[in-house]
């Protein structure tokens, strides 16, 4: 009742996607799932936590609207992306929309949410190596690797984790 993401704040889309969005949809899931008995809550399937995780997304999806399809790091609330906002990104940012766009897409009947988090893994995916490696750090507006080194920690990790949970999705 009294959450209001109307706010003039700029955020880790990364951050706010696995965190504030998935912890949304996990709790709507909770909320009407007949096995815990909480059917009666006041959040049931047209009400409170599917509804504030749709203003939500739809806040963040300004950043995932590029030529590349690769996302901003960051988002306002309120105003989308600022025009100085560095068009630098890691590829774990990039790669993680997928599950909880995807859920939310699925769970609203509302299909932009998944295109734009499937485009944005695609926009990775297309600029892989030979290897077909990924770098951890990519100018979302050139194509270019700004990192090309590729591993499995920082910056890079929750892509290979997040494909698996899609996949799985």
């Amino acid at each position: 009742d009294h959450v209001d993401f109307d706010q003039d704040e700029t955020v880790s889309v990364f951050e706010t996607n696995i965190r504030a969005l998935g912890g949304l949809l996990s709790a709507h899931l909770l909320a009407i799932d007949p096995r815990l008995g909480l059917m009666s809550a006041p959040y049931d399937a047209k009400g409170g936590l599917l509804t504030l995780a749709l203003d939500l997304g739809r806040r963040l999806l300004p950043a995932l609207q590029t030529d590349s399809g690769i996302p901003f790091g960051s988002t306002n609330l309120r105003r989308g992306v600022a025009s100085t906002e560095t068009p630098v990104t890691c590829t774990a940012a990039a790669g993680t929309l997928l599950l909880e766009f995807g859920l939310l897409s699925r769970l609203s009947g509302d299909p932009s949410f998944e295109a734009a988090a499937r485009r944005a893994v695609l926009g990775i995916w297309a600029r892989r190596s030979e290897l077909d490696l990924l770098g951890a750090h990519i100018n979302l507006r050139s194509g270019q690797w700004t990192q090309a080194d590729s591993g499995i920690g920082r910056g890079i990790d929750s892509f290979f984790e997040y494909m698996l949970k899609a996949h799985m999705l």
